[in-house]
């Protein structure tokens, strides 16, 4: 018996180290991935917020960047239906954005001039 409590305070134990750990370090969120990985692989520097008001208003963030010369906004929503929302005020403001324009799940974009799929391709290297 006395072994067995041993082993179930050692188990007890090892769990609140973990969730101690996660409030110490907690793991990064959407948005420094996100910002981390244009970094490093793509060598693209992020600027958070992004400083419009349609993108303040997503959930996880946002951020500014220039990817291949096509200045771009990425709104990461924490939802599908804030995504939606997004995107559709985006068209209440934007006027013409076809081709600048995109929502990928929880992701909006919005491109300065309309993308090329070589610029979509290497954005979506780092989509989190």
């Amino acid at each position: 018996r006395i072994a067995l409590g041993a082993v179930a305070l050692i188990a007890v134990l090892d769990v609140v180290a973990w969730k101690a750990h996660d409030v110490v370090y907690p793991p990064p969120t959407r948005l420094e991935q996100t910002v981390r990985c244009l970094k490093g692989e793509l060598g693209v520097e992020a600027i958070v917020p992004a400083g419009d008001p349609v993108s303040s208003t997503a959930g996880d963030g946002s951020f500014r960047a220039t990817v291949q010369g096509n200045g771009l906004i990425v709104a990461l929503a924490s939802t599908v239906e804030e995504a939606s929302e997004i995107e559709w005020n985006y068209h209440q403001v934007g006027g013409e954005l076809t081709g600048r324009l995109e929502r990928s799940d929880r992701t909006v974009y919005l491109w300065e001039s309309p993308s090329l799929e070589s610029q979509r391709r290497a954005i979506s290297e780092c989509r989190y």
